[in-house]
């Protein structure tokens, strides 16, 4: 029996460094499949915001394009030589106004239109209610 004994001993002993190397490994797949997955992460994220960004992109080059397209147009060059430059045609006068802002619209000039604005005590559904069965 004496023989017996050593070599249990022995694998007896074995037992910690194999459980050791099993927790090294399970240890080192561990940290890589996290690091992996979260450059997965940061790479979807990425992804994500430059299909964002993209698309707004788009968006603008759509507007761009109606502007470019609009700017074409011979009634809005003159539009925009008469309010921003102040070109005139032939044989018309411009009047220069003291006081009053050129983006300012008729509404704004004139004084003497009275707003009608509806009662401020009228509740809302009252105000749609004459607003749709008024006799104009």
């Amino acid at each position: 029996m004496p023989t017996n004994r050593p070599s249990s001993l022995v694998s007896k002993a074995k037992w910690p460094l194999f459980l050791m190397a099993n927790v090294a490994v399970l240890l080192v797949v561990g940290v890589a499949t996290i690091r992996e997955s979260y450059r997965g992460w940061t790479v979807d994220a990425e992804i994500r915001s430059l299909e964002q960004k993209a698309q707004s992109l788009e968006g603008r080059k759509m507007q761009l394009g109606e502007l470019a397209a609009k700017m074409q147009d011979q009634a809005f060059i003159e539009k925009e030589a008469r309010s921003k430059l102040g070109l005139q045609k032939p044989g018309e006068h411009v009047v220069v106004l003291e006081g009053v802002a050129a983006t300012q619209t008729a509404w704004q000039l004139n004084p003497n239109v009275q707003q009608t604005n509806p009662s401020d005590t009228d509740s809302n559904p009252k105000r749609w209610w004459n607003y749709f069965t008024a006799n104009d």
